[in-house]
């Protein structure tokens, strides 16, 4: 199992930058103290931190043995610059790399092998389903219109192990596709495999969530119960990255009437190229009013033969079978899964069951901020895990390994 943690960084003195030729190189370190190897393991630079004096429009990481690195430069903020380089390393236990990223103001034509893929695209009646980056809807409109105006009700996005999918409306859940063979496929399926696909190994859709959290959902929390993002002035949605190495799917609520208050909420989904979990963060403008709010995540309880846990350290998981389509025109086979959330204890408040989910109640910090991560399996991937007992003795791993991030300083050179 390939498992997520954002390397931190330990800024030392920048470098000056060259003015006659616009580029610079920093030498980086980055160091895996955990007793276990770290495989894909991201590691995403802030520009700013490393103060380039320059507009940064391309990059090129080199490993500590000259060998280049895939990366990515994402514009977050959609301010048309870049903010973050992002990249993903193997690091053994208890041992260090120098790597060399080079910035430069040109642009670059250069391609890596797409490890993840992200889309969005519009619902329409002549079928063409055209992809857009970034969409707004009045909250006015029904939200029954703004799931169905969506193809695939809303963003989607995969690594070669899982794909997902969140819904454009006041739910906005995370439904799941799981694959048989590790590859890409959403270009190709569209989240939706025709009978020669489905039959050829491609993968589909393998839950069904309904009302219920499904798996690392965000849901409010008032009287004990789970509210969904009801009367909002607008909802959007956008896909601001979309590989080689990461996708980073944005939704953003505009004066979300909660809870006796109104709050902007800012949620990010982001997957990394050979992992199988995703990193929410959630963000509010209003910080020391959602800080007194209480907020809820978790996953659900499986239809048939479910089995589960919910412990007081975040995480919780749960493994069963459902059927994935309540009104199945393909005839696709009852599905088997394995969900798994982890809130660090930062975060969290108190934790419960009801006869749909497992769920934790959090908290965000003074910033208004919190952080969460959730992941799957499907029972029917070729290279996966087949049962309970494997899927409950990996999550401890995959909590301990997120909870562990690699150290990064940036170094002199």
């Amino acid at each position: 199992m390939k498992h997520m943690a954002i390397c931190l960084l330990a800024l030392a003195a920048p470098l000056a930058a060259s003015a006659q030729t616009n580029e610079k190189t920093i030498s980086i370190v980055v160091e895996n103290t955990w007793a276990n190897d770290k495989v894909d393991e991201p590691v995403v630079l802030r520009l700013a931190d490393l103060k380039p004096g320059f507009e940064v429009r391309s990059a090129t990481v080199y490993g500590d043995k000259n060998e280049e690195i895939p990366s990515q430069l994402d514009d977050l903020d959609r301010d048309t610059e870049a903010d973050e380089l992002a990249f993903v390393v193997n690091i053994p236990a208890r041992t260090k790399q120098t790597l060399q990223v080079v910035l430069s103001g040109q642009p670059s034509a250069k391609q890596y092998p797409a490890r993840v893929y992200a889309q969005m695209r519009l619902n329409d009646k002549s079928q063409k389903n055209p992809h857009i980056r970034y969409i707004t809807f009045e909250g006015s409109v029904p939200v029954k219109q703004s799931y169905s105006a969506m193809y695939h009700h809303g963003p989607a996005f995969e690594s070669e192990l899982v794909a997902f999918r969140a819904y454009m409306d006041n739910r906005q859940s995370i439904d799941l596709y799981g694959k048989k063979f590790r590859r890409l496929e959403l270009a190709e399926t569209n989240f939706y495999p025709k009978k020669e696909q489905l039959a050829a190994g491609y993968g589909d859709d393998v839950l069904w969530a309904g009302t219920s959290i499904g798996v690392g959902s965000f849901r409010g929390w008032v009287g004990g119960k789970l509210q969904t993002i009801d009367t909002v002035e607008s909802r959007s949605a956008g896909v601001l990255a979309s590989g080689p190495v990461r996708t980073v799917v944005e939704f953003f609520d505009r004066n979300w009437q909660y809870d006796g208050a109104v709050l902007n909420m800012t949620q990010r989904y982001t997957l990394y190229a050979g992992h199988r979990d995703v990193r929410v963060d959630i963000s509010f403008r209003e910080a020391g009013e959602a800080a007194s709010k209480t907020f809820a995540t978790g996953v659900q309880k499986l239809e048939r033969d479910n089995v589960g846990f919910l412990d007081a350290d975040g995480l919780a998981g749960s493994w069963g079978s459902n059927l994935a389509y309540k009104n199945d025109t393909v005839n696709h086979p009852r599905e088997t899964v394995g969900l798994g959330i982890y809130v660090p204890r930062r975060y969290l408040l108190s934790k419960q069951e009801d006869e749909n989910n497992y769920l934790y109640q959090m908290r965000p910090d003074k910033d208004g901020k919190l952080t969460y991560y959730f992941t799957f399996a499907a029972a029917k991937e070729e290279r996966g895990y087949k049962n309970s007992k494997e899927w409950f003795a990996a999550l401890p791993s995959w909590q301990s390994s997120v909870a562990r991030p690699c150290k990064v300083t940036i170094m002199n050179q």
